[in-house]
């Protein structure tokens, strides 16, 4: 999980990505962040970014070993 914080936003909670809506430890896309916590999530905390960033990686990839192999095909998971 580590090395895909690392890669997405360089381990800064206030990472932002001035081309798309992706913020974050994780990188969460507006829509993505709408499905893991909305409005009840305080985005500003990296443990609650860090909280929904698991279980995104849980639930679209399985493992965070799964994101990272996606991560290295496709540079972005």
């Amino acid at each position: 999980m580590l090395e895909l914080v690392g890669r997405e936003s360089s381990y800064n909670p206030n990472a932002d990505n001035p081309k798309s809506s992706a913020a974050g430890l994780f990188q969460f896309l507006d829509g993505t962040r709408k499905n893991y916590g909305g409005n009840k999530v305080d985005w500003s905390d990296p443990y609650q970014q860090t909280l929904a960033g698991i279980q995104y990686v849980t639930d679209r990839y399985g493992n965070p070993t799964k994101a990272l192999q996606f991560w290295d095909k496709n540079k972005w998971y």
